[in-house]
C-alpha cells in the first residue's frame, strides 16, 4: 500500500520517463537532480520491480515500467481535469460521475449521455471492468456504474438497466462447435473473463476444456483492431463488434443484462432517472 508521499514520487518518475532522463526532468520541475534521483529510487522501491534501465545516456522504461507509466499518466491527467472543474470562471458545478463496462459504456451510453448533457454539466466518464467500477463506487469516485452483474454487497444497490449481446467475431462460420472453438486463438481484453464465460456458458452449456489467449488488450477498443488486423477471435458486445466493422459469427449469440448500480439511494437519483431514460 503506499504512503502519501507516493503520489509526488509518482509524478517525478513520470517526468522523468516523459523526459528521458533525470537531469532534464529536474529542469522541468524545478528541482534539484539528486532530490529528483532520490526520489526515482524510493519510488522503485516501493513498486517492488525495476522500472527504469539505462540506455546510453539516457533512461529507458521496462515493461513494467511502461504499464505504470501509462497509469500515472491516466491518473494525473484526470486529477488536471478535476481541477479545471474546480476553478471554472462560472462557479463550482459538481461533475456528473459514472462509471460503465467498457464496451456498453463507449459504444451505447456515453453517446447518448454526452448529447443529452450537451456541456450543462461537467461529466466525469469512466470505464473499467466490474471490480474496477465497483471499489470506484465504493471509494467515493463515482456515483453510478452500469456493469454485468447485480450487485449485493451493502451498501451497494443495484437494478436492471439494459441488455446487450455478446458475439464471437473473427472466425470462420464454419467453427461451430465447441471443440472447433478451442483451436482458435483469441484475443482477449481487461474485462474478456466474465464475457467470454457467459458467452459459451449460454451458447454451449459449459466452458471450453482450454482457451488458445494470443493478443491481450487493456482496452476493448485494441482487441477489436487485432481481430480485424486477422490475428485471432475475441468474444465482446455485439455493438462495439458492429462499429469496428466486425461481423458476428454464427456459432451463436448470449444477451446478457447491464445494471445500474449506486449507494445511498443514488439509484433514486434524478441522474439515475436520466440514464434508465436514455436506455429505455
Amino acid at each position: 500500500m503506499f504512503e502519501g508521499a507516493d503520489l509526488r514520487r509518482a509524478a517525478i518518475f513520470h517526468a522523468v520517463a516523459r523526459a528521458g532522463g533525470i537531469a532534464a526532468a529536474a529542469r522541468a520541475i524545478g528541482k534539484s537532480a539528486p532530490a529528483v534521483h532520490a526520489d526515482l529510487r524510493r519510488f522503485e522501491r516501493d513498486v517492488g520491480v525495476t522500472l527504469m534501465e539505462r540506455s546510453g545516456r539516457a533512461l529507458r522504461l521496462t515493461p513494467q515500467g511502461r504499464v505504470l507509466f501509462d497509469t500515472i499518466g491516466r491518473a494525473l491527467d484526470e486529477i488536471d481535469r478535476v481541477r479545471v472543474y474546480l476553478n471554472r470562471d462560472d462557479g463550482f458545478v459538481m461533475p456528473f460521475r459514472i462509471g460503465a463496462v467498457t464496451g456498453f459504456g463507449r459504444y451505447r451510453l456515453a453517446p447518448p449521455l454526452f448529447a443529452t448533457m450537451q456541456g450543462a454539466r461537467p461529466i466525469l466518464f469512466r470505464t473499467g471492468s466490474h471490480d474496477d467500477l465497483l471499489a470506484g463506487l465504493l471509494a467515493g469516485e463515482i456515483d453510478l456504474a452500469v456493469t454485468y452483474r447485480a450487485v449485493t454487497v451493502v451498501p451497494v444497490e443495484s437494478v436492471e438497466l439494459a441488455s446487450e449481446e455478446a458475439v464471437l467475431v473473427g472466425a470462420i462460420d464454419g467453427v461451430g462447435s465447441l471443440e472447433a472453438i478451442e483451436q482458435l486463438r483469441f484475443v482477449t481484453y481487461d474485462e474478456y473473463d466474465y464475457v467470454f464465460g457467459h458467452w459459451f456458458d449460454r451458447v454451449f452449456g459449459r466452458q471450453p476444456t482450454s482457451l488458445i489467449r494470443h493478443d491481450h488488450c487493456t482496452e476493448l477498443e485494441e482487441a477489436l483492431i487485432s481481430v480485424r488486423a486477422g490475428r485471432g477471435a475475441t468474444i465482446a458486445p455485439l455493438d462495439a463488434c458492429l462499429a469496428a466493422g466486425l461481423e458476428p459469427a454464427k456459432a451463436g449469440r448470449a444477451p446478457n443484462t447491464l445494471y445500474l448500480c449506486g449507494i445511498g439511494g443514488a439509484l433514486a437519483s434524478p441522474e439515475a432517472a436520466m440514464i434508465r431514460q436514455l436506455l429505455a
